[in-house]
This record gives C-alpha cells, structure tokens and sequence, in this order.
C-alpha cells in the first residue's frame, strides 16, 4: 500500500474517531465528554502512531528526484513517537491539550498507582496550584485527610478493572491548605496501545451547593424544632375527603396519638377516619366550600383519638395553587381546643342550670358577700353565710349516673330558695356547692334586723335545719325514690375575717366538720 493511501486510511480513522467524539458529547451526560474527549484524543493519536509505524517498516521506492534536491531528514523511531504522542496533551504542545484547557472541570490524568501526568488549566484556577508542582504527585495527596483513603482504595480498584467508574463528593485541599468540595470521578482510560491503564479523574467544584445544602438543613432543623413546639399538627394533604396526608409534624401524636408515619399517604389510616362520624360530613363541606371560593376556612369539630377519647380540634386551612391556577395541596393547622370547648360547655349548662333554678351566679353572690362583709366590719348589720354540700356526690354519679345526678342536683337547687327564706340570696358554686347569704329571718318569726351575734345563732340554726328537711326529702328520678346526703357549715360576716378567703375558708372546715359527723347534721365556724 503506497504511503498515500496509508495517510488518505489515517485520515478517514482519524475523521471517526473525531466524529466519535462529537456523538459521545451530544448522547451522553457532561460528565462523559469528558472522558470522550480523552478517549477520541487517545485514538486520534493511536492512529497518527500506527500509520507511522507502518510507513517507516515498508519499504518504498523513492521517485525520481533531481539530482541537486534536498536530502531527505531521516525518520523517527517508534520511541520518538510515543514520548510525541505523550506530550500532545501538554499546554502548547498541540491543539489537544489547548481544548482540555478550555474545560471548565480539572481534569487529571494519572496512571495505575495514582501518580498524576498530567493536569489541565482549571485544575490550577482550582487549586491555585501550578502544574508544575502536580505532576508526580498521588491524587490523593491533594485530598482532605478523611477522604484521602477512602479515594485512594477506590480509585486503585477502578484501575484495575474491578469497577467501571468511581464517584464521590469529597475535600480538596488548594494552595493554602483549604477544603474546597469538589465531586471526584475517576474512570479508566488507556492513551496508547499496549500501555498500562491510567486514570480520567474529572474535579467538579461544589463548594457552593454544598452551602447551600448545609443552610437548607439547617432551615429545615428550624423549621421542625418551631413546628414541634407548636401546640397541634401543621399538614399539607390532597384535596380528597380521604384527608390524604403528605406531610404532618410531630405533634400529630400529641393531637391523635398515631404516629405521623401512619397518616401519611394513609399507611395505616386516613385521617378523615379520625373525624367524628357525625362531623365528616359537614367538615368536608366546609373545606369544598372554601377551597372552590380560594379561601381561607375555619372549622371545629370532634375527632377520636387512638385511645378512643373524643377531643375537639380547630382547623385553619386553605388550598394551594400552581402558578397557572391548578390545586395542588390543601395546606393547614389543627390544634386541641378541647378546654376551651369544655369551658364553654360548662358555661352553657350553669347559665342554663341558673335559669333553670333561679338561683345567683357564683359572681354576683361573691360580690354581694363581699360587700356584707365590708358593711359589717365597718358597724352595719350581721349577715348569715351557710355552705350547703351534698358530701357524697361522686359516690351517687357512680351509683345513678351523671345525667340523673344532674337531675337531682336541679331539684335540690329548686327546694334551697323557699327553705332559705324570702330574702335570702342562693348560688351553686360548683363541685356540689350551693351558698346562702341573708340577713332576713322574718320567715322565721323574727320581726326586726338582728345586731347581736348571740342572738342571731339560734335563728341560723333553725333556718339550716329548715334547709336540711327540704334538701333530705327523697326525689323522684325515672319512677325511682333517691335520696342525697347532706351537710351544712355555717359563719357569721365577722370584723375577724380579713377578706373573703378567709370567710370562705372557715366556711369549708365548718361544712368538713359537719361531714365527718353524718348526712343531715350542721356546723359553725369557730365563732
């Protein structure tokens, strides 16, 4: 074959290989042009060697010359070539090496033990470290001690063929000894044929990913020590009446004692399972109503929680849109309100207990008692305190139940007016309490205010024993006779008593006093 068509051959091999280097560019991540431009240059080069090789073991007939031509420069050796084609990557040495150059990755080229040979321009904008004072140098000497192993062993496996590639985000040291993170590939990759395999390392600077990495993990610890604080569950759930969860804080075990885990994507329940059955209903029609008008909803309603307790819960939430107006989640809150549902529970029944009776609220008559005490320390007229308490009551819930001992404690609020008299004041102060205040025995026969206190103790007496009578009758509950027990303390508004505490206070030691001794006996405060 002459020489021209062993060149026209190398020309057409060279043509492919570059034509393959194009391709691997366009087909495959950035990361493989890398390595496809080190192997297209290797083959480019193998070529230019093997036609070489070829042209100066065949002989050929020199064509006629005249005879006062040029001699011809002698040939190069096959050694001449290699340390040529070794060289061509080199800065200036050939247009390989100033298109390696142009790479924005540092790109190193080591053999089988990890010895660098070669390293391109943005190794050293990288680094600030010349090349001069790489080359020769292990890959991982330029590596944070803690990688440094780590890097070592993997790259010496994909040396010798034990894996394809080697990829990890690991710390190089620059010139002035500080961490710059960096993702390392390693790849095997052989620049001339018969030659021991080296190494492609490609360097990735991510230094500021890993910062920004760092400060979304630590917003995000924020985020879950506030939201962990917060007295309920923040959630984020597909608008379906399933409540199908995406995300829960942690204080969904608090709120319904199931772990967030069993709520989400409804693992093991949904949470509109959770929902009073007789509530589901209208709390879907709440979020519909709501979200189709894009706008904020607040609903209360009951839900079970995972020992079977009811607990009332408020809702705050609303639906959230995508740029182009589409739904994409329904976001909101939901807190335990089951104290303030019972306070307003309680405040409704004694408004309706009081109405129901008649009798003062436990404000006013504290008030009024208040003001008699006043009157009295400044010379006015006595008044007569009696506590009225039924001593027994939680054992009589027990034994009739709640809603009947209610009824129970209506009737005996309805018979404590008329036996205390005309112008007494009669309260329920709660934890079976009631409380009279008077200072008005004419229902007793006693024509004119009472100044002296000696006096006034056989009046109270009767009037406590006239309520006792009353409170003892027995009551009519569902066609059944119940009788309640009850006992009675009793004080006189004093210049001794410095507030109403203290009145108070007496008032509970006479009633305990009364207790210890039985149903249906009386004591006063040591006057």
């Amino acid at each position: 074959m002459s020489v021209n068509a062993r060149n026209i051959m190398a020309l057409y091999i060279g043509l492919a290989g570059g034509l393959a280097f194009v391709t691997m560019g366009w087909l495959i991540a950035w990361q493989g042009v890398v390595f496809g431009a080190v192997a297209g240059l290797a083959g480019l080069v193998f070529v230019g060697l093997a036609a070489t090789r070829s042209a100066s073991s065949t002989p050929i007939e020199p064509a006629a010359q005249p005879q006062n031509s040029t001699p011809t420069p002698p040939k190069q050796g096959a050694g001449q070539h290699v340390a040529s084609c070794l060289s061509c990557l080199q800065p200036g040495e050939s247009w390989s090496g100033a298109v390696l150059d142009q790479l924005r990755l540092g790109l190193l080229i080591a053999d089988g033990v990890g010895v660098i040979e070669y390293a391109n321009q943005s190794w050293e904008a990288l680094t600030s470290r010349s090349r001069a004072e790489t080359l020769g140098q292990t890959l991982w000497s330029f590596l944070h001690p803690e990688d440094a192993a780590s890097v070592s062993w993997d790259c010496r496996r994909v040396a010798q063929g034990e894996v394809a590639e080697f990829s990890q985000e690991v710390r190089l040291l620059d010139a002035r000894r500080r961490p710059v993170w960096v993702m390392f590939r390693a790849r095997p990759c052989t620049l001339v044929s018969g030659s021991a395999s080296k190494l492609a390392v490609t360097l990735e600077e991510i230094t500021r990913r890993k910062r920004l990495d760092e400060q979304l993990r630590s917003t995000r610890h924020y985020v879950n020590t506030l939201l962990s604080n917060v007295p309920g569950m923040v959630y984020r759930c597909r608008y379906d009446p399933s409540y199908t969860m995406e995300f829960i804080s942690e204080g969904c075990l608090d709120l319904t004692g199931y772990e967030p885990d069993d709520l989400i994507e409804n693992r093991r329940l949904a949470y509109a399972s959770l929902i009073h059955p007789e509530d589901r209903s209208f709390v879907w029609t709440q979020v519909q109503v709501h979200v189709e008008k894009r706008a904020a909803y607040q609903v209360s309603y009951r839900i079970i929680d995972a020992t079977g307790r009811v607990r009332w819960v408020w809702e705050q939430g609303r639906g959230v849109y995508s740029s182009h107006g589409e739904l994409l989640a329904v976001e909101g809150f939901i807190t335990d309100v089951s104290e303030r549902k019972g306070a307003e529970e309680r405040a409704k029944r004694k408004m309706w207990f009081e109405a129901r009776t008649g009798l003062t609220s436990k404000a006013i008559f504290e008030a009024l008692l208040a003001q008699s005490q006043q009157l009295t320390r400044l010379g006015g007229p006595l008044a007569a305190v009696l506590l009225v308490e039924l001593p027994h009551a939680t054992a009589e819930i027990e034994r009739i139940g709640l809603e009947r001992f209610e009824q129970a404690l209506t009737i005996q609020a309805r018979r404590l007016a008329p036996a205390a008299g005309a112008g007494a004041i009669c309260a329920y102060l709660g934890n079976h309490q009631f409380a009279v205040l008077t200072s008005d025995f004419r229902h007793l026969g006693q024509p004119r205010a009472v100044a002296d206190p000696r006096e006034m103790l056989p009046l109270v007496s009767r009037m406590a024993r006239s309520l006792l009578d009353a409170l003892q009758e027995p009551l009519r509950l569902d066609g059944q006779s119940v009788r309640l027990d009850v006992v009675i303390g009793i004080t006189l508004t004093a210049s001794r008593y410095n507030d109403l505490d203290e009145l108070m206070t007496a008032l509970q030691e006479a009633a305990k006093a009364a207790a210890e001794l039985g149903s249906g006996h009386c004591e006063f405060a040591e006057e």
